[in-house]
């Protein structure tokens, strides 16, 4: 069974998201900022992550920024609802630090799905 680290600091979304990929047969790990998301990484070793990309304390473009140092064929995928602040589009940054896929919020579930099986059949 595939493990997945979600990391939002959406309480709603994170449960939702555990909630679906539990029922798809995945075990799935809560991290609700980048900070406790890292120190998921380092004890759980999951074979996926899913992150938000804007989040108090470290967001998730250090997240895949960190991980891709760590654990660089690890599949990221970022998610973000304030795809562009200003001049900047975080889901194009996450692409370009090593994000395998990118969605905005809100996101179909069977999305998610089909990313989620696309990158782990890949590993």
């Amino acid at each position: 069974m595939a493990h997945i680290l979600i990391v939002d600091d959406d309480s709603s979304i994170r449960l939702l998201f555990k909630q679906f990929l539990e029922d798809e047969g995945y075990r799935v790990s809560l991290a609700s900022d980048g900070q406790e998301g890292i120190a998921l990484l380092k004890q759980q070793k999951p074979d996926l992550i899913i992150t938000d990309i804007l989040m108090p304390e470290m967001d998730g473009l250090e997240i895949v920024r960190e991980v891709r140092k760590h654990h660089s064929g690890m599949p990221i995928i970022a998610i973000s609802g304030g795809m562009r602040s200003g001049q900047i589009n975080f889901l194009s940054h996450a692409k370009t630090f090593g994000a395998c896929r990118v969605f905005e919020k809100p996101i179909s579930l069977a999305a998610l799905l089909t990313a989620v099986k696309e990158l782990l059949d890949a590993k």
